[in-house]
């Protein structure tokens, strides 16, 4: 059988949170750890497209919507707003009039959004593999 790349999505996911959680652990200017954690909730998901389009193209079109929500709604705004105003605190940041802190609450019910997705996309994949053996 071969492997679910949904369970690899998944964990790579997983793995960008832990990520984070140790670079504001090691980098004790906020400001810089914000930036380098947006960097990966930038480019984790535009990997994972690359690398999902690649393998299959735009099959999965469900799960492209739920990887798209969160890096166009969320993440390439969050990271572009902290970079086109550094030194300026996040909490007094907005975008289209949502404050940054506000922003920044919704993007990680996104974010859960996004690996609901991809484990629901799994789950489908894996008992469809079981069906056919």
């Amino acid at each position: 059988m071969r492997r679910n790349r949904f369970l690899e999505y998944i964990v790579i996911q997983v793995l960008v949170i832990v990520a984070v959680i140790a670079i504001f652990a090691v980098i004790p200017d906020k400001q810089i750890a914000a930036t380098v954690a947006g960097v990966l909730f930038v480019a984790m998901p535009l990997g994972l497209m690359a690398w999902e389009y690649q393998r299959a193209g735009f099959m999965e079109k469900t799960w492209f919507a739920g990887v798209l929500q969160f890096w166009v709604i969320f993440a390439v705004p969050i990271l572009g707003i902290r970079l086109m105003n550094w030194g300026v605190p996040f909490d007094q940041l907005a975008f289209w009039g949502i404050p940054g802190p506000l922003l920044h609450s919704w993007s990680s019910k996104s974010y859960i959004v996004m690996v609901v997705i991809t484990a629901i996309r799994w789950f489908k994949l894996n008992k469809k593999a079981a069906k056919q053996n």
